[in-house]
């Protein structure tokens, strides 16, 4: 059903301020109430609330209930409070349809919900009924003040003052009521959290803490303290100055939020690592209003945080101890099985170098693996580009790849223009190390094809090999870290540990480029790599995964 139209009688459309840091569902919302209202998306609970401060309230509120920093609850209650929004209609957007959640938000003084994912009629229909209600309680109040005006001119003065004096008293009991009420659902709040709530006098200077983060503050016989000496009580005198000063700096600076991250002793006296924020409320004029703030306990949060630093630490000295120690002794092996090689050797003897060469060169490639997964997981692989010819690189690292499997074919053939900029060496990394997969998975008896080309706007490099396929369930995460081949080549002499493909892929997003595979068994296996013919400025983002 679609929403009613706006009654002839309405001056305007209704003003809807959107709470919803989804850029989706903002959107969806928005485009639901476009045709019929003025709607304000905001992102963020407490620009909200400071533009209540500066600007005309709206006709309708639309909150999302779960919101970074405010909540959409948090809000209502903040609405509710305020005597010049009090009154104004609040509807809730929520996927929880709990029934504990529902009164929950209308405890907040919500007046309507809507579930997501939400109708959009449903949700038009919803807000114009709010607008419309609003309107008729302001015009109803209209009317009843015009007509208390009336009578007030119509009685005499004592009559007159006697219902001032009534209006008067029943405006200050709603008042506190309202007050009572939003201290209540406030304290309620604050019990439901671990966080130490508190609130920041600026007149006395001083910070009345709610009954929530017991572990951190105990038992409190005053919760109203003077915050100087609190501070100076329970913050680490290394931290205290920096914290007074960035609490200053936020007051006197005009800013919405401070945050700060500091030592705190608990009620225990332990000191724990806490983060503090606050949401600091002004006025029209920039004076300050109202500061909230939440202490929160981050002690383990952070206690993980130094043991990941402490294991990378470790992880990085221990990758130096292989670069250092493992590869000079394994080039020494090299440069002693290469001169080897060069002496006279029987049959039996030649068979025993050229093995000994072969299982270090190995160990060296997952040597070199081992230290680019390493870089690539502390910060991303970094590139030294000059000017080349593509063609030549390819063909210089399938011929250093054929002399180390002189059983093998591989076959190399080359169209178009090669010219570019790209790191050689890691090209060429690049293609030794697709080379290496096929010659471990392809086909013995079947060559290696390799095919070069320049286009318009790069070049490719296609790798084929025949044999078995890629199972199926292996293709998506080929290029994974620690991914290998099919499990019936796991005894492989010359496995690698599984590091290879992985590589290529950072390479070649490193140069800007893709890589991507087909496997069947009727055409083998082709893996295809495209690059820009120049690097990009930056290193593109890390892909997810």
């Amino acid at each position: 059903m679609s929403p009613s139209p706006l009654n002839t009688s309405t001056p305007r459309a209704p003003r809807v301020w959107l709470l919803e840091d989804s850029p989706t569902e903002a959107l969806a919302a928005r485009s639901a109430l476009a045709p019929m209202c003025d709607v304000t998306v905001f992102s963020d609970g407490a620009v909200l609330v400071e533009a209540l401060s500066i600007q005309t309230p709206p006709d309708v509120f639309i909150l999302d209930r779960e919101t970074p920093g405010l909540t959409g609850l948090e809000v209502c209650a903040f609405v509710r409070g305020n005597a010049a929004t009090a009154m104004l209609p609040v509807l809730l957007l929520t996927s929880h349809q709990r029934a504990e959640d529902v009164i929950e938000g209308l405890g907040a003084g919500a007046n309507d919900y809507v579930f997501k994912p939400f109708r959009s009629s449903e949700l038009a229909a919803r807000v114009l009924g709010l607008a419309h209600w609003s309107w008729r309680q302001r015009e109803q109040e209209a009317l009843s003040n015009a007509a208390l005006n009336t009578t007030r001119r119509s009685l005499s003065d004592e009559q007159a003052r006697r219902t001032l004096a009534e209006s008067a008293l029943a405006e200050v009991r709603a008042a506190e009521s309202r007050a009572w009420n939003s201290d209540q659902r406030f304290r309620l709040a604050a019990r439901a959290t671990q966080d130490a709530i508190w609130e920041w006098d600026s007149q006395t200077d001083t910070l009345e803490w709610s009954s929530g983060g017991r572990d951190l503050l105990g038992t409190l016989e005053n919760p109203r303290v003077s915050r100087q000496d609190w501070w100076h009580e329970r913050i680490h005198p290394d931290d205290l100055a920096t914290v007074r000063r960035s609490f200053r700096d936020a007051i006197a600076g005009g800013e919405n939020l401070w945050r700060s991250s500091h030592r705190f002793l608990d009620a225990r006296g332990t000191w724990r690592d806490v983060e503090d924020q606050a949401l600091i409320v002004r006025d029209g004029a920039g004076a300050v209003v109202q500061v909230v703030g939440a202490l929160r306990d981050v002690t383990a949060r952070k206690q993980l945080e130094r043991e990941s630093h402490q294991n990378a630490d470790f992880e990085r000295q221990l990758i130096g101890i292989v670069s250092h120690d493992l590869r000079t002794p394994l080039s020494a092996v090299l440069l002693s099985a290469s001169l080897l090689e060069r002496t006279s050797l029987d049959e039996a003897q030649e068979k025993r170098v050229r093995r000994i060469r072969a299982s270090a060169e190995r160990a060296v490639r997952m040597i070199r693996d081992l230290l680019d997964f390493t870089v690539v997981r502390h910060g991303g692989l970094t590139l030294h580009p000059q000017d080349a010819d593509f063609h030549a690189l390819v063909d210089a690292a399938v011929e250093e790849v054929r002399s180390q499997a002189p059983g093998r074919v591989l076959l190399h053939s080359w169209t178009g223009d090669g010219a570019g900029t790209w790191d050689a060496d890691r090209l060429a990394q690049v293609v030794s190390n697709l080379l290496g997969n096929a010659l471990a998975y392809g086909d013995p008896a079947a060559p290696i094809q390799v095919v070069s080309r320049g286009e318009a706007d790069g070049v490719v490099l296609e790798v084929h090999n025949a044999g078995a396929p890629i199972p199926e369930d292996l293709l998506p995460r080929l290029f994974a870290p620690l991914e290998r081949g099919t499990p019936h080549r796991e005894n492989r002499a010359d496995r690698s540990i599984g590091l290879g493909l992985f590589i290529v892929r950072q390479v070649v997003q490193a140069h800007g480029g893709t890589v991507s595979v087909t496997s069947t068994a009727e055409a083998g296996t082709t893996l295809t790599v495209r690059l820009p013919r120049q690097p990009p400025a930056s290193p593109p983002a890390k892909p997810p995964g």
